[in-house]
């Protein structure tokens, strides 16, 4: 079969995936028949795949790139749920069809992204009929709920002045220069509370000589080290 033009292609497909499709379960037929039904997509940073409550007739496949899963309130605020990332797919949209009537998050690419889709039916037929793609769905939901109860036991057991300073020290670690690039609100969308509170609490770090503030960034100070293991205790 011709690969399509574009890197997303079924070439590239059958690079990251192919091994959803093994031809002991799949004979040459029955693998064209699905190659056939994919639909690729490249897309920008900011592309909104999918708002909560849209109803999802495919199911992306991340060939290269990054795609955020999060959930908003009313009030703004947001918070990640996970990231689907290359050779990963999304186990939110896999249920649509069939669990679920619509997508209870939202879907947003962290940076540009290459995908192919298979519609809701196809997947279905390959979770029924093969168990290779079977076995990637239960690891794929495996890894999300335990990704998923982390969450949860952050938000709700640790505080938010704790959670912001182990994800400034984790972003950190691969920069020496202790340069950290985001906003206010996008911290806030990190750790899950409000651009005010962020906004305090970074104030008070800064006074505290932890952190130096710039707009759209931050730089953080010999002193933070400290005040993080002091917020452990």
């Amino acid at each position: 079969m011709p690969a399509k033009n574009g890197s997303g292609s079924i070439d590239r497909f059958l690079e990251v995936f192919g091994f959803l499709l093994p031809l002991g379960e799949w004979p040459p037929a029955k693998r064209h028949l699905v190659l056939e039904s994919l639909n690729f997509r490249e897309m920008e940073l900011g592309t909104t795949i999918l708002r909560e409550g849209q109803v999802c007739s495919s199911v992306p496949f991340v060939l290269d790139g990054s795609i955020r899963v999060f959930k908003s309130a009313e009030s703004g605020r947001e918070i990640t749920l996970y990231r689907i990332e290359a050779g990963e797919s999304c186990i939110l949209s896999a249920g649509c069809g069939s669990g679920l009537a619509a997508f209870p998050a939202s879907a947003v690419t962290e940076s540009a992204t290459s995908a192919a889709f298979l519609p809701s039916e196809t997947v279905k037929r390959l979770f029924a009929e093969g168990a290779s793609f079977r076995d990637f769905v239960l690891d794929q939901y495996s890894r999300r709920m335990a990704e998923v109860m982390e969450l949860v036991e952050e938000v709700a057991f640790r505080r938010v002045d704790e959670r912001l300073a182990q994800w400034l020290q984790e972003q950190c670690s691969a920069t020496p220069s202790g340069l950290v690039v985001a906003t206010h609100q996008e911290l806030a969308d990190h750790v899950g509370t409000s651009r005010e509170v962020v906004s305090r609490i970074l104030k008070d770090w800064e006074q505290r000589k932890a952190l130096e503030i710039s707009r759209g960034s931050l730089r953080l100070l010999p002193a933070f080290e400290g005040l993080r293991e002091g917020l452990k205790g």
